[in-house]
């Protein structure tokens, strides 16, 4: 399995990349582009506002409305672009706000606070790499009635645009930091699911994942990328007597035992291989692109390693029973192969009567 860093930086940029992600994200987008617009429409109306160019207000109001609402219903499809298109997408509409900014009073808009809005979407939503540059445009935008506006510097907008500026950066931060913590914490939480305590390997719930999405690769094909046509083998090890063996030495020994037998299984597998607990003990191994012959001698090795023993240490050391299916030959589906390689494992236990329990410390 992977280490906590590696799976956090995995889970951020899958975070991103989901294509649910990005449609949960063009829905959100849309809400907010929705809301601004009733806002605006609003606003016109409200004494004090600015109504030298209503009509425009209006218009573009109708526009943002509308394209907020294909976002929302999935006129849109947010879902298929990536997430740099996305991003690129939100460069190109921010000076849709500017325009509307500019429309309602330039240093007096009633609109430039709802800046907010994408300001937190972009910092939440989007990785570092685009939260920052789309933070910036948008204090860009939001100063922009300093070049246009001459009575800005009489309205006071200047300490009001610098407050704006370090609020918007400062949030950015926050928002950023938040979501790091967030993905953190959920990757914390697949690692106790998925990961056995005792010995520090997949558990059953991860084995299942692991083998199913395995075996989806070779019988679903996933948009433009067609089936896997790899071979793969699916081994069951079984400890032989380990009952005996917590009975006359006690659990702490035990779990020692599995310890070290889980070690020894690992030290010949392959970096693409899966090592799982399944059982007491009884592990799994997924090792993709192993055929028959080289699930066998797999499985050879693999027993060889766990009866090896080590010189150094006087625990007492197991001998293992292993057996293995191979996709397609033995079986198409999980159920199958768990049978086919269980069937093996277990006909191999009970035709050698000399497996038994190591003799005692």
């Amino acid at each position: 399995m992977q280490t906590i860093p590696e799976q956090i930086s995995q889970a951020r940029a899958a975070f991103a990349e989901a294509p649910d992600e990005r449609a949960r994200m063009g829905r959100i987008s849309g809400v907010l582009w929705m809301a601004a617009a009733v806002v605006g429409a609003i606003d016109v109306a409200v004494p004090g506002s600015d109504h030298a160019a209503t009509p425009l207000v209006l218009l573009l109001g109708a526009f943002v409305f509308l394209y907020g609402l294909a976002s929302v219903v999935g006129w849109i499809p947010w879902d298929r672009a990536s997430i740099d298109a996305l991003a690129i997408g939100m460069v190109a509409t921010i000076p849709v706000a500017g325009l509307a900014i500019y429309l309602t009073g330039g240093s007096l808009s009633y609109i430039e606070p709802l800046l907010v809005c994408p300001l937190l979407y972009a910092a939440f939503f989007f990785p570092e790499r685009w939260a920052w540059p789309l933070t910036v445009e948008l204090i860009l935008v939001a100063g922009a009635p300093l070049a246009y506006d001459p009575d800005a510097i009489d309205n006071a907008f200047l300490p009001r645009y610098l407050a704006l500026a370090v609020g918007f950066l400062t949030a950015t931060w926050v928002m950023a930091g938040l979501k790091k913590r967030l993905v953190a914490a959920e990757v914390r939480q697949r690692e106790f699911a998925n990961r056995d305590p005792l010995t520090g390997i997949g558990n059953r719930r991860y084995f299942d994942a692991t083998m199913k999405r395995e075996l989806e690769r070779r019988t679903r094909p996933f948009g433009r990328r067609g089936l896997d046509s790899s071979p793969l083998a699916l081994l069951i090890l079984d400890l032989d007597d380990f009952k005996g063996i917590n009975d006359r030495h006690g659990h702490q020994v035990g779990d020692a035992v599995l310890q070290q037998a889980t070690a020894r299984a690992h030290s010949v597998l392959r970096s693409t291989d899966t090592l799982a607990r399944i059982g007491g003990d009884e592990f799994a191994i997924i090792a993709p692109g192993a055929h028959g012959d080289g699930a066998e001698r797999l499985a050879d090795a693999v027993r060889a390693a766990v009866a090896a023993g080590d010189p150094d240490t006087d625990l007492p050391t197991p001998t293992a029973s292993v057996g293995w299916a191979v996709f397609p030959d033995d079986g198409q589906d999980f159920e199958t192969l768990m049978r086919s390689a269980d069937d093996r494992m277990l006909r191999i236990k009970h035709s050698d009567p000399r497996r038994e329990a190591p003799a005692a410390l």
